[in-house]
């Protein structure tokens, strides 16, 4: 009757100290074991299986009415007029920007860090196991339509229309083997061009507007794919910690990883806030 009762009061114990702590410090106390493997929980593994080819996307040439009805003499020649990066993106150099920011900032972690080559090597992800499967990458180029609005004091309305070079990373990611063992989700990286304008005068109801734009190059382009892999490995890590946290039933906050001092914030930010952060769910696969 001793035991038992010995038995009962540290089950209590323990559930008083989990109750006690903070979402924060519980964080905190996971990340570090995750490591050291402390709390007879083991040492954590991720498993990671890279892209291994890039899909190139013009969106501009979607946005061209009738284009695949045209001769492949004209679509070549649209090609050319409208595309300025994707033909001068080298697909192993841009996986090399993604794939390395990826690994480093994983392996910064000191969670043991597994590259797969082959989907069909992955584990299935348990408390201790954890699986990343990158099953496409797409670079994407693009043009936003864009428009500058002002008024008089005498309320005459004018606007100045121009077009913003854009290009965008999009990965998509699996928490599992394949589609059957986890949802996917998504997640873009972009940069854009950017204008500067002011009005030098207003006559006859026509604005004359001088300005100057700041344009993305190739450097920007493979800078979101740099992007892309630190983002991906800073997203996993949260998320590894805050389903643990869901688990426990610690909703209240979304803690964030930060990969320069590799840490999990104390503070953290609102759930919504949190989900709005990390990983979307593609809802149509």
């Amino acid at each position: 009757m001793k035991q038992v009762k010995l038995a009962l009061v540290a089950v209590v114990s323990a559930l008083l100290m989990s109750s006690c702590i903070s979402s924060g410090e519980m964080a905190t106390e996971y990340f570090d074991n995750l490591s050291t493997g402390k709390n007879d929980v083991g040492k954590a593994t991720i498993y990671v299986c890279m892209p291994t080819a890039v899909v190139h996307t013009n969106q501009t040439l979607n946005q061209i009415e009738g284009f695949m009805n045209l001769s492949t003499h004209v679509q070549d020649s649209i090609i050319v007029a409208n595309t300025k990066f994707l033909d001068k993106v080298v697909d192993n150099t841009f996986l090399k920007h993604f794939n390395d920011n990826l690994l480093y900032h994983l392996q910064r972690t000191g969670i043991n860090t597994v590259v797969v080559d082959n989907v069909g090597k992955l584990p299935q992800p348990n408390d201790t196991t954890f699986v990343l499967n990158i099953p496409q990458i797409e670079a994407e180029e693009f043009i936003k339509k864009s428009r500058s609005e002002f008024a008089e004091t005498n309320g005459t309305y004018y606007h100045y229309d121009y077009d913003l070079n854009g290009f965008s990373t999009n990965v998509w990611y699996l928490f599992g083997k394949n589609d059957s063992t986890g949802d996917v989700y998504y997640k873009n990286f972009e940069v854009m061009d950017s204008f500067h304008g002011e009005v030098e005068k207003l006559k006859n109801g026509v604005a004359t507007v001088t300005g100057k734009y700041t344009r993305i190059n190739l450097n920007d382009v493979y800078n979101t794919a740099s992007t892309a892999g630190k983002k991906t490995a800073v997203f996993f890590v949260e998320k590894i910690v805050n389903d643990y946290l869901v688990s426990k039933g610690r909703t209240d906050k979304y803690y964030i990883y930060n990969p320069v001092k590799n840490v999990i914030d104390d503070y953290g930010i609102s759930a919504q806030g949190g989900k709005q952060r990390s990983f979307q769910k593609v809802e149509n696969k």
